[in-house]
């Protein structure tokens, strides 16, 4: 259907236009926008995206701050899911340990709004995700992805964070200084 404007046509002077009562018919869909009124489940609403190459280690049989990064995403809906995706790059130093069985277990925090951070991981089955289980080398450093399916039910600010802990012995984060991506997509639930 054409857009037709109501009343005066200069065509050399535009602005000043009231959409409301001066066009009839429908509007094209401007700088990109999908022209959608509404979402239905499984739609990806929005993807924030963001890396880091931080490195630490630990001892601690607790789950502890990577320090990979806080990453943040602001829901548009209570009823969004928010997928997480962290790149992940575990090392285990068997030489420095003098143990041939050292785990690390990966996980996701996650903190809504400034509340405190409580980990979501092992609600979603990645509490005993393994890195350096039973290595024979001297080193292992390895990538992989951690991801999970996030139910926050808010929409105020979530923010997610990956921790670490060891099995036993003494496990490292991202020693190697990687470049590692994290996804957050918001997806219409």
């Amino acid at each position: 259907m054409a857009i037709t404007r109501l009343g005066p046509n200069n065509s050399t002077n535009i602005s000043g236009i009231n959409l409301t009562s001066q066009v009839t018919g429908t509007l094209p869909t401007g700088n990109g926008g999908t022209g959608a009124t509404s979402f239905s489940p499984g739609k990806i609403l929005q993807v924030v995206s963001g890396s880091y190459s931080g490195s630490t280690t630990t001892t601690s049989t607790s789950y502890v701050d990577t320090t990979a990064g806080t990453f943040s995403i602001t829901p548009s809906a209570t009823s969004s899911k928010i997928l997480v995706d962290f790149g992940a790059s575990p090392h285990v130093n068997t030489a420095a340990n003098g143990n041939q069985n050292i785990r690390c277990f990966l996980t996701i925090y996650r903190d809504i709004n400034g509340g405190g951070y409580s980990n979501i991981g092992s609600a979603n089955g990645i509490a005993t995700e393994r890195c350096g289980d039973n290595i024979a080398s001297s080193t292992q450093d390895g990538t992989s992805r951690l991801v999970v399916m996030d139910s926050p039910s808010t929409t105020s600010q979530v923010n997610y964070k990956m921790y670490f802990k060891t099995g036993g012995g003494e496990v490292y984060w991202n020693l190697q200084t990687q470049q590692h991506t994290v996804t957050l997509m918001e997806i219409a639930g």
